[in-house]
């Protein structure tokens, strides 16, 4: 249900669940902010934020955050409003699909090249760290610039969903750039 609420695949929320709770780090997915606040014999206990305020907690059996496969099959059963696959489907696009203006869409691919971090200075004097991957699909390849801590979430080989965001122009040619709202997830 809060997939659904915040527009977001649950299979992906699961996927955030579990990374929260192996790298006791939060994770984000969408809007929401996930965190594993506590562990107990035999669960979990997650706190689910938005825009920094509570939107709930609730613990998840260890038992399924231990097998992702098992935990993802029990949400099988959960329908999916229709307003939310039709949602997904428009948003979603192959990397040849992307053109130039293009704004809150979803791509998937695997990270195939990964540039160094580099430093900048931004033209307020803050001084702030960059880099380039490049994502790749069945249908073509296209550049991802990363800000910050995105840099330390993926890495060569990851396959990842770029979420809600948008493709401009670099350099003459076309470049995704992760939106205020999107997010990057890691599938695999």
């Amino acid at each position: 249900m809060i997939g659904a609420k915040y527009d977001l695949d649950p299979k992906l929320l699961i996927n955030a669940f579990i990374k929260s709770w192996n790298t006791n780090l939060f994770c984000e997915e969408g809007s929401l902010r996930i965190s594993c606040r506590k562990v107990s014999e035999g669960s979990a206990t997650f706190l689910i934020t938005s825009g920094g305020k509570v939107v709930s907690q609730f613990p998840i059996e260890l038992e399924l955050l231990g097998n992702p496969d098992s935990f993802k099959s029990s949400i099988q059963s959960i329908s999916i409003p229709d307003h939310f696959k039709t949602k997904i489907d428009q948003k979603q696009k192959k990397i040849a699909e992307l053109r130039l203006g293009m704004k809150g869409v979803s791509v998937r691919g695997k990270v195939v090249e990964v540039t160094p971090r580099r430093s900048a200075v931004s033209r307020f004097g803050y001084q702030f760290y960059t880099s380039v991957v490049r994502v790749a699909d069945e249908t073509g390849a296209i550049p991802l610039s990363l800000w910050n801590s995105q840099i330390d979430r993926v890495h060569l080989g990851d396959e990842v969903e770029i979420q809600n965001c948008h493709v401009y122009s670099f350099g003459g040619k076309p470049q995704l750039r992760v939106g205020k709202k999107g997010a990057i997830s890691i599938i695999r």
